[in-house]
């Protein structure tokens, strides 16, 4: 309380003593009732200053709070499924275009033993390359972990490769980075290597 306590200050170092009579008691308090009155604004300003930041502080917290809260990773995990789901339709059918359309702008392919794809026009000739080499097989992606926030998502995932009798071709992993761009979650990096040996040389 520093107004009470400067008050307290101000009356015990400079009341007339009581010998005094109730005249000089009063011009010396209407002497003094400018000085109360200057320090009671300065007072009231102060307690007014720091109510306003700590309501400020307070209101920046909540705002991070709710940015921070509207970051749900569970139906960004599901966004992902789907998304694979559309990747494994587009593999069957041979469409590279469809296929770079899930990716960045900016996006990078990085695919085994070829230079890396970037751009979507670089991921879909990646893709139309693929499909020339080994024709249109299917494929099923598995998200096996998923993390991140807001501004970038990280996916470590599993696949199967099938020809189109059944028979297991390709099985590996990979790790895609997911980032938001035009309203909705898209490939930004793509990388993944095959847990089959290699073939042998002829």
């Amino acid at each position: 309380m520093p107004f009470k306590f400067l008050l307290n200050f101000l009356f015990r170092n400079n009341v007339p003593s009581n010998h005094q009579n109730f005249s000089t008691l009063k011009i010396f308090f209407m002497k003094q009732l400018p000085t109360v009155l200057v320090l009671f604004s300065i007072t009231s300003l102060f307690i007014s200053c720091s109510s306003n930041t700590a309501e400020e502080s307070s209101s920046n917290t909540t705002t991070e709070n709710e940015t921070k809260s509207s970051f749900d990773l569970a139906a960004v995990k599901k966004i992902i499924d789907s998304t694979n789901a559309v990747f494994g339709s587009l593999i069957s059918k041979g469409d590279s275009v469809g296929l770079a359309s899930l990716y960045t702008s900016d996006a990078k392919f990085m695919t085994p033993n070829m230079p890396t794809a970037s751009g979507r026009t670089g991921v879909q000739s990646a893709f139309a390359g693929l499909f020339a080499a080994m024709g249109t097989p299917s494929l099923t992606l598995t998200a096996n972990e998923v993390w991140g926030t807001e501004e970038l998502v990280t996916e470590v995932g599993s696949y199967t490769m099938t020809d189109k009798n059944g028979k297991e071709i390709d099985k590996g992993k990979y790790i895609d980075l997911w980032k938001m761009e035009d309203g909705k979650w898209k490939i930004h990096r793509d990388i993944f290597n095959s847990d089959m040996p290699p073939a042998p040389s002829k």
